[in-house]
């Protein structure tokens, strides 16, 4: 049957809505989002729920860092803070500076190519000072704690050490336990705000800590028998006790604590650190390292000169 003119009329306009109405549909479809397949693959057993985005302060951003190494060497000299600690850091009957950190501190500065300043400064205040800038590094014998380390960067170890009491004899010849110290009438003599105090504190509660701070000498009130015993950090107590054998003793052979000590420098400076660490990892090889360490340590040679 022939289709007349109106008819085949009709039927364009029917086939080219149809035409427009599945272009149109095509493109809703492109631009709707892929539906999300069911969840599939690992199960979190515990069934916890997606955490949102956490909210947290502002990062914190280090200011820019100073290269120390250049400062040193544009300097010409190398501070080194010192505390007094011997056999680590003392004076010889002249009235220089000598001890094992002190050796350190002049080896260092040697290889270095520069010369060495060593700045006197307390225990309460050698942390203070190093982030205040009054020297580069502290060389003393100090034990690495958590505290210290949120403040200051360690080096490697340079050395182990020891806490011990060193007690007046005839004050303390009866007394033969750790608790016979832990009492109220018995006085101990510490280093105010350091770890010696700390330990003092935490093995003898009931004791009366008697504080002394700066240059002061903790076995002084021991000699002069205003107290019982002084906390000292040494890897040398006998040492220590023979210099007045009639007077001092260490009543106790295990020390109350040991832990490493090391040298400290200000924090945002791995450059600084890596030379000190690569240097003492040389010093080590070299067999230099060991042999002042059993110098200071192991020997009374060095007491000759005090």
């Amino acid at each position: 049957m022939k289709m007349t003119a109106a008819g085949a009329g009709l039927a364009r306009v029917v086939l080219a809505v149809g035409l427009a109405t599945a272009v149109t549909g095509a493109m809703a479809l492109a631009q709707e989002p892929p539906k999300t397949p069911p969840a599939s693959g690992y199960q979190d057993p515990e069934g916890v729920p997606v955490r949102p985005p956490a909210i947290d302060v502002e990062p914190v951003w280090a200011k820019p860092a100073i290269d120390t190494l250049a400062t040193i060497r544009k300097r010409g000299a190398l501070r080194v803070g010192v505390v007094h600690n011997p056999p680590f850091v003392m004076r010889n009957a002249e009235g220089e500076l000598a001890g094992f950190s002190i050796d350190l501190g002049r080896q260092m500065a040697a290889d270095l190519g520069v010369e060495v300043e060593f700045v006197p400064t307390s225990w309460s205040q050698v942390v203070a000072d190093l982030v205040g800038r009054q020297f580069d590094v502290i060389a003393s014998g100090l034990w690495v704690t958590p505290a210290r380390a949120l403040v200051v960067n360690f080096t490697e170890p340079t050395s182990i050490g020891a806490m011990h009491l060193v007690a007046n004899r005839s004050m303390t010849s009866a007394m033969k336990s750790r608790q016979d110290f832990d009492r109220p009438d018995v006085r101990l003599v510490v280093f105010a705000g350091t770890s010696q105090e700390a330990v003092a504190a935490r093995l003898f509660p009931r004791a009366t800590l008697v504080k002394v701070e700066g240059d002061a000498d903790p076995l002084a009130p021991v000699l002069e028998g205003k107290a019982h015993a002084a906390v000292v950090t040494t890897p040398t107590p006998q040492l220590l006790a023979s210099q007045a054998p009639d007077r001092l003793a260490v009543p106790f052979e295990e020390p109350l604590q040991r832990t490493s000590t090391a040298a400290a420098i200000r924090k945002g400076d791995p450059d600084f650190l890596n030379f000190i660490d690569s240097w003492l990892a040389f010093q080590r090889e070299d067999g230099w390292l060991a042999a002042r360490q059993h110098y200071w340590f192991r020997t009374t040679e060095w007491m000759k000169g005090m």
